[in-house]
Order: C-alpha cells, then sequence, then structure tokens
C-alpha cells in the first residue's frame, strides 16, 4: 500500500510539474504572440540606406527606415534595431571575403513582453527614420562591405535589402 502511495505521489508530481511546464510554455507563447499579434510589423518595410557620401573606419552613417504602407498605424519594438543605435547586433557587416565584420557593442537581456515604452507607432501610409554610425559597433577597416539589417528577433521586422559601400582611410 505504501508503495503505491508513493508510485501515485510520483505521478502526481510529475503530471504537476508537467502541467506546470506546459503551462509555463503557454504563457511565453501568449506572452510572445501578443507582442507579435500587436498591429505591428505585418505591413512595415525596413529600408538601410546609406546616409554620406564618403565612408571611414570610424564613420559609417547609415540611414534606418520603417515605412508603413498600411491603412492603419503599425507599431514594432525597438530593440534590435538602430532606434536603439548601441545597443544589440542588429547588422550582418560582411567584407569581399566573406568575412563578418567583429562586433563590439553591447548586448542586452529583455524583459517579455516587451513594455509599453520599447514600441515605435508608425501612422498610416508615413514612416520613422533614425541615423546611426555603424562604425560606434562594429571594426571596420578600408575595403568594401555589404551591410544587412538582420531583422526578426523581438522587433518582427523583415531584414530588407543590403547596401554596398565602400569604407576608406580618412
Amino acid at each position: 500500500m505504501r508503495q503505491i502511495l508513493t508510485c501515485l505521489l510520483l505521478v502526481a508530481a510529475a503530471s504537476g510539474c508537467q502541467n506546470r511546464k506546459l503551462s509555463a510554455t503557454a504563457d511565453t507563447l501568449n506572452l510572445d504572440s501578443t507582442a507579435a499579434n500587436a498591429p505591428m510589423a505585418a505591413k512595415l518595410e525596413t529600408r538601410l540606406a546609406p546616409a554620406a557620401t564618403v565612408f571611414t573606419p570610424d564613420s559609417v552613417m547609415l540611414s534606418f527606415t520603417i515605412v508603413n504602407h498600411a491603412d492603419s498605424a503599425q507599431r514594432f519594438v525597438k530593440w534590435e534595431t538602430p532606434f536603439e543605435p548601441f545597443l544589440g547586433k542588429y547588422l550582418e557587416i560582411m567584407d569581399t571575403a566573406g568575412k563578418e565584420a567583429e562586433f563590439t557593442g553591447a548586448m542586452a537581456r529583455r524583459v517579455m513582453p516587451p513594455p509599453a515604452e520599447a514600441y515605435i507607432e508608425v501612422a498610416a501610409h508615413d514612416s520613422v527614420r533614425t541615423v546611426f554610425n555603424a562604425a560606434k559597433n562594429y571594426v571596420l577597416a578600408p575595403g568594401d562591405y555589404t551591410i544587412k539589417y538582420t531583422g526578426g528577433g523581438v522587433s518582427s521586422l523583415d531584414g530588407g535589402k543590403a547596401i554596398k559601400l565602400k569604407v576608406t582611410q580618412p
């Protein structure tokens, strides 16, 4: 009888843990899907462009624009985007040999779901833009580079098109 009771307690404990785990997973999915299903990112286009004509190892000024093609306001999380210019790795910078530029910026752990102040709203048929210096977070030697916003992650933005530029000695 004692062995049966012990077995029942073990089974109950295991099921309780499993249910808690499933519940936690469901909560996580709900949090993620809540962020993803909020009116954001679905009809937003990312555009990365040069913001200067001359680029040096210390100055690679880029423009990052989010365009809303929807008939209603859309929003996205600014984390892992240039709207938080010195936090997170959101660019892929490759030289012509296929070597990725070294990322030297800070990374951050985030609380989920993102708080209200982490969102940027873009009005219908409007855009938001920021200009930032990619050289602040990456080691860039003189040479030709392909730069792409990696997208995805918590921002839910698409990666957009890559740009090419030449870094020269000052």
